[in-house]
């Protein structure tokens, strides 16, 4: 059995899945096996993928009816068997030394139980500055615990056996890495490395904001339970925490939707710039700006003086 699995939910799409498959199989460490779980598409990536698997035995593929892509994920988990879960996105690239530098870094650290990377945006044009998120575990939980980004998904890896001990991704079909992140942060340490394993894909399916403000909620929730299990309370239903966020920030509820929706603007103004539409790029930032002075300033600055730095 191989010691990594590299585990991939894949939805509708066929245009990038040639480039994010290769990405993977073209590795320099070798001791890996692709996972693939097509949830449901209907754009022909179920035929590409089994054509694929009939000819490369490093590819498991199946398939089911669309639940969404932690339900995808948690099946492709459970067809593998490997020490190491690494995901990946069907519309990103990975770098061909990532799984080399992530499971270095895990075997000599052991006390981490999950761990990713640095990414930047991928455009149909050009691609994007390096992200800076924070690399020691406590900088990251304050961070997911604030509803901030510290910790991108597709650049993670984590221990078979803390995804196990905590039970695998909720059956929210949003958000579910924010859970995940903070439950094995309960049980293991968290870490990032500086390393950039990932061009995260910008396309107008991966920008579109119409989940953003439900996102958000959902975050926070993961950020309420983790907070009630810490002080030995009982978790509430996703319902009971939305009743009490409304009435404790009733004050703010407008301000909390334009943050959130400031987040979908910032998405897509990066998203036109790297794809040779900066014009109506660099407006929509300055939507983005308008919307979530704080927020959106606070993103430009981390990933400018990232790049600086090196």
């Amino acid at each position: 059995m191989p010691k990594v699995a590299v585990i991939m939910a894949c939805y509708n799409a066929r245009p990038y899945l040639p480039d994010a498959i290769e990405s993977v199989l073209n590795q320099t460490y070798t001791d890996f096996e692709l996972v693939i779980v097509d949830d449901g598409s209907s754009d022909g990536s179920k035929d590409y993928v089994e054509q694929l698997a009939a000819k490369d035995r490093r590819i498991r593929f199946d398939c089911q009816a669309n639940q969404g892509q932690a339900a995808a994920a948690n099946r492709a988990i459970a067809i593998s068997e490997s020490e190491y879960l690494v995901r990946m996105d069907a519309d990103d690239v990975t770098m061909p030394d990532r799984l080399e530098k992530q499971v270095a870094f895990m075997d000599a650290h052991y006390e981490v139980g999950l761990s990713g990377g640095q990414m930047r945006r991928l455009g149909t044009r050009k691609r994007g500055l390096v992200s800076n998120l924070p690399l020691d575990h406590d900088s990251i939980v304050s961070g997911l615990l604030k509803n901030r980004h510290t910790m991108s998904n597709g650049t993670t890896i984590l221990r078979r056996k803390m995804f196990q001990q905590v039970g695998g991704y909720w059956q929210h079909t949003i958000s579910e890495d924010w859970d995940l992140f903070l439950r094995i942060a309960e049980v293991s340490r968290l870490a990032n490395q500086s390393d950039c394993f990932l061009d995260y894909r910008l396309h107008t399916q991966s920008v579109n904001g119409r989940r953003i403000v439900e996102a958000q909620l959902y975050n926070e929730y993961a950020a309420a339970l983790y907070l009630l299990r810490q002080a030995g309370k009982p978790e509430i239903s996703f319902e009971e925490f939305l009743q009490n966020h409304r009435s404790q920030h009733w004050l703010r509820g407008p301000i909390f939707k334009l943050d959130a929706l400031s987040i979908g603007q910032y998405r897509e103004a990066v998203a036109e710039i790297y794809s040779g539409q900066p014009l109506r790029g660099y407006s929509r930032l300055g939507l983005a700006m308008l919307m979530s002075p704080a927020r959106t300033a606070r993103r430009v600055i981390n990933i400018v003086s990232k790049n600086k730095d090196t």
